[in-house]
């Protein structure tokens, strides 16, 4: 006959009482460590960095800010806070349905608060236009003075809405300025009267050449997509910016 460990129905009961104990408190300590690194990422973490801090235009551009714009811009009500907390102002622009493959909609334009785009009837999602004022506040700014010791007074472009596939193609994928979630960026005015050209001075060796590149490479941390002439021949005179494509740097 097998043989049977005696068993002991109150040292079990005490063994299993001890295993929750220890779990419970194991939770307790686990949380009370997650909540101390929490307080003290609230108190030394710049507000950039942390995901769950409210996005703001005035803050330098973070780990987080990224994935803070593209989630506040979902929100029409919290872009459009965002932005008049930052200083922007802008008009509210109708829904625009067109070709069955087109839409527009929870667009603005803006009218001040930045330096203003030329043409200024740019049209653009506010998911966009909020990825754009963080850029010029936080990263075309700076670098305009670091760089070519002068203020950018006025953002060249090519616009943000156009009904069409991408490239233009009768058939692929929609573009995102069939929706108003892109712009594409000619070019700079300096305070001084100077111009800065994609087309002109990408390759140049020299400051306008530096500034280009350091907008396109910080661009990156804010929009989902840029693509500049280093992508392709179609992208030679501009900067493409959006805040729907899938992640692409070039």
């Amino acid at each position: 006959m097998a043989y049977r460990a005696p068993r002991h129905p109150h040292i079990e009961k005490h063994a299993r009482h001890q295993t929750l104990l220890a779990r419970i408190v194991g939770l307790f300590l686990i949380w009370a460590i997650v909540g101390v690194m929490a307080l003290l990422a609230e108190r030394t973490i710049p507000a950039q960095h942390l995901p769950w801090k409210t996005l703001s235009v005035i803050d330098p551009i973070g780990v987080a800010t990224k994935a803070k714009a593209a989630r506040t811009g979902e929100d029409p009500a919290a872009c459009r806070a965002v932005l008049t907390q930052g200083g922007m102002t802008f008009k509210e622009v109708q829904e625009v349905s067109a070709d069955g493959m087109c839409q527009v909609r929870d667009a603005v334009r803006f009218t001040g608060g930045m330096a203003p785009l030329k043409p200024s009837d740019v049209s653009m999602t506010c998911k966009e236009a909020l990825a754009v004022s963080i850029w010029e506040r936080q990263v075309v700014q700076p670098a305009a003075f670091e760089v070519l010791g002068e203020a950018v007074v006025a953002i060249d472009n090519y616009g943000s809405y156009a009904c069409r596939r991408i490239y233009g193609q009768a058939e692929g994928p929609i573009s995102e300025h069939a929706s108003a979630n892109a712009l594409d960026v000619a070019g700079f005015k300096l305070a001084n009267g100077e111009t800065v050209s994609v087309l002109r001075d990408w390759n140049d060796p020299g400051p306008k050449g530096r500034f280009l590149h350091r907008v396109r490479d910080d661009g990156c941390r804010v929009f989902i997509t840029v693509l500049s002439p280093d992508y392709n021949a179609a992208h030679a005179n501009h900067l493409h910016l959006d805040m729907g494509g899938g992640a692409l740097c070039r």
